[in-house]
């Protein structure tokens, strides 16, 4: 069942999404006041290192320094993301550019090419691999992409559940 849900997200991510209606979804699920801005805490849902660089990826992000991010102003506070950078890309050129050898995978060396995470980029390798091969299929790829995105539309805890 959960592999059917990884495939059925990632077949509604594969479709390259243009960069004004991708700014327009990222910002309509993360505004919880609906008033097209967002705020720092708004915003930190949506930056992965929202623990240790949210509040920087944020000024970055707010050229105009009124405390808010708008739509025009989302791309460049988003800009340190992976899942980001893969969805502005388009998922399926992005998979196409990184999978060097072209055998329909992505390992962790082509991974980190896009990977914003620094030496955290493993551990979110291991993350996206599903069916734990040591690779990223197509699908995986695209489910990792749009995890962040997708959580936050279905309105599903934005924390993954601690291991016990």
């Amino acid at each position: 069942m959960k592999t059917l849900l990884i495939l059925l997200t990632a077949a509604s991510l594969i479709a390259a999404e243009p960069g004004a209606a991708l700014m327009q979804r990222i910002m309509k699920a993360a505004d919880k006041t609906n008033d097209g801005k967002l705020t720092l805490e708004e915003y930190k849902t949506l930056d992965v290192q929202a623990k240790h660089h949210g509040d920087e990826h944020f000024n970055t992000g707010d050229k105009n320094s009124d405390g808010l991010i708008d739509v025009g102003e989302l791309a460049e506070a988003l800009k340190k993301q992976t899942w980001f950078a893969i969805l502005s890309e388009g998922i399926e050129p992005c998979f196409a550019r990184l999978d060097a050898n072209k055998d329909s995978k992505i390992d962790a060396s082509e991974y980190r090419k896009i990977s914003k995470m620094g030496h955290h980029s493993e551990q979110h390798f291991k993350g996206a691999d599903v069916n734990k091969d040591g690779f990223l299929d197509l699908a995986e790829f695209a489910a990792h992409a749009g995890h962040k995105l997708a959580t936050l539309e279905d309105g599903q805890p934005k924390k993954k559940p601690s291991k016990k």
